[in-house]
């Protein structure tokens, strides 16, 4: 018998064997219809697609960050079902790509029941990831249970549509909703974005979503966020915030850059949301500047410019700027927690979120 390469650990355990449909009945429905819910894109009412960004933006974006805004990270979908089976079937704008992201992370979905602050994992999709479209079953022959269900898109790919299959006698009602209407902004790197993630509810992003009562936005535009002023004005357009976080300091191309884009991004946000808490953000520490010495004084020097002009803001009278070294986001064993000596493992983004959550908790409430 002869078998491919791609099938062989398949066979060799079943535990790694794709799902294939049984044949048993489905009735599929579109998340972008009531009483579904998707969160994390403040302009699906407006545009109908699956983009973190407007399709016409009132300021001009480059090619890198337009093609970025398609991607879901930090996308989710809510919603209540007594369904005994749940499956997805996804078509994406591309297939998985990526060597130091697993396809799960890249092009999956995974699923959590419960509660914000209750929630538990369940299931990840199983798909073929040389392809741009499938279809899995996240669970089946479950007892017959209204449950809250939330899916986690995929981190890095876009999704050109999405439907969920349900037991055809089941119901469907409403996300109960969370403690407010407003949103928490996160704008930053490829860390922020959720890059390496093993799977999309590994996101920094995503795990806050399951500690705090309030929709995270994830505006993380992996290697291009350079804080540039047109970034500025389209994030100040999303409605009712409740923070705004600033993790963009890795992707800018110089120091230089960096000193001249943060007080004129903090500007420009202000001029439309004075009082909304903004909170700067510096860059993890990295696994090699235990060795290169150039590498930590270059983040030490960023992590003093920030400080000092987010300190400078403070004395003028911005009381509600502030301030996190990012240093300190890992703990002490900082160089266990990356997959590629950059980009966080899901340990590395269990510790952000860890840290991140009491901070966000005191700003926001």
């Amino acid at each position: 018998m002869n078998v491919s390469r791609e099938n062989e650990q398949e066979i060799l355990d079943q535990n790694m064997k794709i799902d294939t449909d049984s044949g048993s009945d489905w009735e599929w429905h579109s998340p972008r219809n009531e009483p579904f819910r998707i969160t994390g894109l403040p302009w699906l009412e407006q545009d109908g697609v699956y983009r973190r960004l407007p399709l016409e933006p009132s300021h001009p974006i480059r090619s890198e960050v337009d093609r970025l805004a398609n991607y879901t990270a930090g996308v989710q979908i809510r919603f209540q079902t007594d369904s005994p089976k749940l499956c997805v079937r996804v078509v994406l704008a591309d297939r998985a790509t990526m060597y130091q992201m697993p396809a799960t992370g890249q092009c999956g979905v995974d699923c959590y029941f419960g509660t914000t602050g209750n929630q538990q994992y369940v299931n990840t999709t199983r798909f073929d990831h040389s392809r741009d479209e499938y279809e899995s079953i996240l669970y089946e022959s479950l007892p017959r249970e209204m449950r809250d269900i939330t899916l986690n898109l995929p981190l890095y790919q876009g999704v050109k549509e999405l439907w969920i299959g349900l037991d055809p006698s089941s119901s469907v009602s409403g996300f109960p909703g969370f403690v407010s209407d407003k949103k928490v902004l996160i704008y930053g790197t490829s860390i922020t974005h959720g890059a390496c993630a093993s799977r999309p509810g590994m996101a920094y992003s995503n795990i806050l979503s399951r500690r705090l009562p309030i929709e995270i936005v994830n505006l993380g535009f992996s290697g291009n966020a350079q804080g540039e002023p047109e970034l500025a004005h389209l994030i100040s357009q999303i409605e009712e915030p409740a923070l705004l976080v600033l993790d963009y300091e890795v992707n800018t191309p110089s120091t230089q850059r960096l000193q001249e884009s943060l007080p004129e991004f903090i500007r420009i946000y202000r001029s439309r949301h004075p009082e909304v808490p903004i909170l700067v953000l510096t860059q993890i520490r990295l696994p090699i500047e235990a060795f290169d010495e150039s590498m930590l004084r270059l983040r030490e020097e960023r992590k003093q410019l920030q400080l000092a002009n987010v300190e400078r803001l403070q004395q003028e009278g911005d009381a509600n700027l502030h301030f996190f070294d990012g240093a300190e986001l890992l703990g002490e064993d900082y160089q266990e927690c990356t997959t590629d000596g950059i980009h966080p493992s899901d340990l590395g983004y269990f510790r952000i979120a860890e840290t991140l959550s009491p901070i966000l908790t005191k700003l926001i409430f």
